[in-house]
């Protein structure tokens, strides 16, 4: 995978919703980036599908503003932007010690590049992905 701004050795990766209120830094490598299928994220973002970038939860910090925060299903925490709407991190209660962020919210999205596909079996039908990475019928457990 492409890591954000670590394989080049820029120091802290950095990103923020569109209108510029909420600001954040990661000061890790990224574990994995995974493309999300799930009717969850489609509907949350309003997208086909949603990139995420998982990190540390540790070094995650917010930098500038105040997110949002909702709880999406049982124990699932999503932020946003409350000005613009920018989807930026999900988190699981029970999983605390990681916090993905959306790969587009990255200021260097392009390096953010997937490793697989999770929840194929809700791809919507007109999605045609051809990038030749592992896809899980739901979870990377479940193959």
């Amino acid at each position: 995978m492409g890591r954000p701004q670590e394989a080049k050795g820029r120091g802290p990766i950095e990103g923020g919703c569109l209108c510029g209120a909420i600001r954040y830094r990661i000061d890790e490598p990224p574990r994995r980036a995974t493309s999300c299928h799930c009717l969850d994220c489609r509907r949350a973002s309003a997208a086909a599908f949603v990139t995420w970038v998982e990190f540390p939860s540790s070094s995650f910090t917010w930098l500038s503003g105040s997110p949002s925060r909702y709880e999406s299903r049982p124990q699932v925490y999503r932020q946003f932007c409350g000005a613009c709407g920018t989807q930026l991190t999900y988190q699981r209660v029970g999983e605390p010690e990681t916090i993905d962020v959306t790969a587009c919210s990255l200021d260097d999205a392009e390096g953010a590049a997937p490793d697989d596909h999770v929840w194929c079996d809700r791809m919507l039908p007109w999605v045609k992905v051809a990038d030749g990475l592992p896809r899980y019928r739901r979870g990377r457990n479940d193959p």
